[in-house]
């Protein structure tokens, strides 16, 4: 007999960016988190430029005030366990010396985040 294994119930995340100029189309999502939120700085991502390295990640607000980005484990169908990242009302933005990007969220591997 195969004992299940026993996670915490931290319950969900519910992502929703506004609409507005860097992200258009704005976003609405909700994602299972298996643990606790916790803040995280930078991340190993590659944009869809092409642009591949360490990012810098931030969750700006509408009043400009800089607030940290956001990470939790969550399951994805596609690659199992992935590390969720979010911000707020305007979603990420990810910078590489003078790159900018603009993400509502984004999903990673685990070991690509706070590195």
């Amino acid at each position: 007999m195969v004992e299940p294994v026993d996670r915490p119930a931290w319950g969900w995340v519910e992502v929703y960016v506004e609409p507005h100029d860097a992200l258009p189309d704005g976003a609405s999502m909700r994602f299972k988190a298996n643990d606790a939120p916790r803040p995280v700085t930078r991340v190993h991502y590659e944009s869809d430029d092409g642009d591949d390295g360490v990012w810098e990640v931030r969750a700006p607000t509408e009043e400009g005030i800089p607030k940290p980005a956001m990470t939790c484990l969550t399951d994805d169908s596609g690659a199992g366990q992935s590390a969720l990242v979010y911000g707020g009302d305007l979603g990420l933005r990810l910078t590489q010396g003078d790159l900018e990007i603009a993400e509502p969220w984004l999903l990673l591997d685990p070991n690509d985040v706070n590195l």
